[in-house]
């Protein structure tokens, strides 16, 4: 039964008509509520893809000078460990709203979509140790989609804090640093295999309203000892 259908036969009509929905409450409240339903689902779509959030992360996308750079790193050894443990407790948090909640609101995007093409953001990630908190947060390769660099950034500030941090996995200056790739592809999404933590030799020297790098240098291994991905912990 719904909104103006029939009854059945010789039983009473649990169904309303229209007109009787507009006689009853009145045609400018049903206009108000109509308008309040409408605005509250584009809020909640906005919220889920946050590209209202644009001007807020402009800087982060456009002029971000990543704070890891070739040459400024030390070899993991014994951090790699607690970093890993570290790592799986940033995903649990992150998981939820990247994947879960944002990725899962594009299933009904049309093929040719922007949103549905092979992207990939590549996401500086520097914590305080005492808490987690985001000290600084920047694309350091963006996927060639604006909305989609936002939502990664999003993602991580809404994730946030993300509690202390193992002294092991403390560079000299009191932050951690992370880099973290966040995909189109379900599959990949913000997993750990894409999260690669570093340890700093010092505090790093940045430039103030330094122009964007279009093409930062690559962060992957290389021979001279950059660090890959931390996999997950295996439970024991």
């Amino acid at each position: 039964m719904g909104l103006n259908a029939e009854g059945t036969p010789g039983a009473p009509n649990p169904n309303v008509k229209l007109t009787d929905v507009i006689a009853g409450v009145g045609e400018k409240q049903l206009k108000a509520e109509r308008a309040a339903d409408g605005a509250s689902r584009r809020s909640k779509h906005r919220g889920s893809w946050e590209t209202n959030k644009f001007e807020k992360w402009r800087a982060a996308i456009e002029n971000y000078e990543p704070s890891v750079k070739l040459g400024n790193q030390t070899s993991l050894n014994a951090a790699r460990v607690p970093f890993a443990t570290y790592i799986n407790a940033i995903h649990n948090r992150l998981h939820p709203i990247f994947a879960e909640e944002f990725l899962a609101s594009l299933d009904n995007l049309p093929n040719s979509h922007e949103l549905n093409g092979n992207l990939i953001t590549h996401i500086e990630i520097v914590l305080s140790k005492d808490d987690g908190r985001i000290v600084r947060l920047g694309v350091t390769k963006a996927s060639g989609a604006t909305a989609f660099d936002v939502v990664a950034l999003n993602s991580v500030s809404r994730a946030s804090p993300f509690g202390k941090a193992p002294p092991a996995i403390v560079s000299p200056d009191g932050n951690v640093y992370l880099h973290w790739e966040f995909h189109r592809d379900p599959f990949d999404a913000c997993t750990t295999r894409n999260a690669r933590p570093f340890l700093l030799k010092a505090a790093p020297t940045l430039m103030p309203g330094a122009p964007p790098s279009r093409r930062p240098p690559s962060l992957r291994p290389t021979d001279d000892g950059m660090p890959g991905p931390i996999l997950p912990l295996r439970p024991r």
